[in-house]
């Protein structure tokens, strides 16, 4: 075996160690108890379709956490007085009798009237904190930028609104001003495996199951190519990955994927020169940062990518 291969060898394991170590730090997040909470109040939000979500954000595109007066109420919130609903198409089934033993059911669709939580007030809702980057870590950060140049991906750096730290577009990524570069170098890493991964996602249907697997897939390339560089990532990949309700079997599930994106960011980076291990020697840490976003359609945001 040439040191080449050998050294492929220890690339695909470090990288398969790796990602079963972040399996086990979901599934740790997932079990406490403050996590639960969180859960199990989303779980029970409703997961709108990409044409609702789609009318929700041309409507009130700041909406976060969306649902029908009823819901609110169950929640133990009310929608204040005055405040204007947010229109979607809602399925209304009508069942017709055929003949006297067959009944057909048709699908009709109708007005349905939604609010934001911004709407409501009453019973505080639980969250979960993902913590941001707080590091130094210009070389890699820059470093990642000449590889998304050499993909021909734009990177463009712009405030966004709390909570939204990245966003990928197809071609096309936005990283968010006003944080660290350790925050910036994951974030890019994020979208980068998006833009790797996800493309036909990103410019069609970005929601349901394929975004739920997207967001975790590109969440761990991020922790897997962060580590390999020494920046610690883990408490807000790992966070951020329950919070999209992904667990460690996903994880398994899609570890080729995970890997063969990974291992290409690295090869990339390593290509480069020096300026890639400039995480290496900057000092990394976490800080609190603000509560978990909450998507428009019940779980996080209604761009491709929060990272």
């Amino acid at each position: 075996m040439n040191s080449t291969t050998s050294l492929a060898t220890q690339l695909r394991k470090s990288i398969d160690d790796s990602v079963n170590r972040l399996a086990a730090a979901v599934d740790k997040q997932r079990g406490s108890e403050e996590m639960r909470r969180y859960l199990d109040v989303m779980a029970r939000f409703p997961m709108y379709s990409w044409r609702n979500a789609c009318l929700i954000s041309l409507q009130r595109p700041q909406a976060s956490l969306v649902a029908g007066f009823s819901h609110w109420k169950r929640l133990g919130r009310r929608v204040r007085k005055g405040e204007k609903a947010v229109r979607i198409i809602s399925p209304c089934p009508v069942r017709k009798a055929a003949d006297e033993e067959e009944e057909r059911v048709r699908m009709y669709f109708k007005a349905a009237c939604v609010f934001d939580v911004s709407q409501t007030e009453g019973k505080g809702l639980p969250t979960a904190e993902v913590p941001e980057i707080r590091a130094d870590t210009k070389g890699l950060l820059a470093a990642l930028a000449n590889v998304a140049a050499k993909r021909g991906i734009t990177v463009r750096y712009r405030p966004m609104e709390e909570g939204t730290f990245g966003v990928s577009r197809g071609g096309e990524v936005e990283i968010a001003t006003g944080h660290s570069t350790g925050q910036q170098s994951k974030s890019l890493v994020h979208e980068l495996a998006h833009e790797a991964m996800h493309r036909r996602l990103i410019a069609s249907d970005a929601y349901g199951i394929g975004r739920r697997t997207a967001e975790l897939e590109a969440e761990a390339v991020a922790y897997v190519v962060c580590r390999h560089f020494d920046l610690d990532v883990e408490l807000r990949a790992s966070r951020y990955i329950a919070l999209w309700g992904g667990e460690g079997k996903a994880l398994a599930a899609s570890l080729g994927r995970i890997s063969d994106a990974a291992r290409r960011l690295i090869e990339d980076m390593k290509g480069l020169g020096p300026c890639a291990g400039g995480a290496a020697t900057c000092r990394t840490g976490l800080g609190t940062a603000t509560s978990v976003p909450t998507l428009a359609t019940g779980r996080h945001r209604t761009c491709p990518a929060s990272s």
